[in-house]
Order: structure tokens, then sequence, then C-alpha cells
């Protein structure tokens, strides 16, 4: 009966990707974006899969519809809520651009960066 003795667990230490909070300057106030990345993000394009048509207009509309479903997590999850009360959804791609930058998405983990 010695087969159920436990087995030891290795623990293995993740160092944490530190990426600071942002500022963003917003009609005449600043608003601070978090440096983390939500996983819910990261899954969007997983969740959207690529048309195989390779017709330029199937192509081009499942990029739009990716887009849209970006901004739409990043708007949910990221933008503070005092942030989305002064926001001008017309506004929304370019702090979008702003932060994504920042955090590095859609970097490859291979580029060195």
């Amino acid at each position: 009966m010695s087969d159920t003795e436990p087995t030891a667990v290795r623990a293995v230490t993740v160092k944490a990707k530190s990426r600071p909070p942002i500022g963003i300057d917003y009609a005449d106030a600043k608003y601070i974006l978090p440096g983390r990345i939500p996983p819910e993000i990261i899954t969007i394009q997983a969740q959207n899969k690529k048309p195989k048509n390779p017709a330029k207009d199937v192509q081009e509309q499942w990029q739009r519809d990716l887009g849209v479903a970006l901004i739409d997590k990043f708007y949910e999850l990221v933008v503070p809520e005092d942030f989305k009360a002064a926001l001008d959804l017309e506004d929304i791609d370019q702090v979008f651009e702003i932060w994504a930058e920042h955090v590095g998405l859609g970097e490859s983990k291979g580029s060195g960066n």
C-alpha cells in the first residue's frame, strides 16, 4: 500500500510582466488605464475565426468585426467608469491604440520586446 504516498509538488516561480498603468490626458482630465491585459481580450481573435474565403471583401469584413470585438471588450474591461462618462466614442480607437502599444498587445512573443 506504499503506492498511495503523496508525490512532492514542485513549485515554479513565474515573474510577472511589469507594465505600469498608463495615464491618458483627455478633455482636461487625466484617466488611468491598467497595464494588465485582460485574458478576454486575448481570446477575441480565437473566438472570431479568420474566414477561409480569400475574397478581399470577406477578409476586410472579418478585420472590421474583429476590431469591433476588441474595442468592445477593451471598453468593457479596461476603460474606467469615470473615463467612460467622458469619452466620446469617436475617440475610443485612438485611446485603444495608445493603450495597446503601451501593454504590447499584438507583439510577437519572439520579437525581443
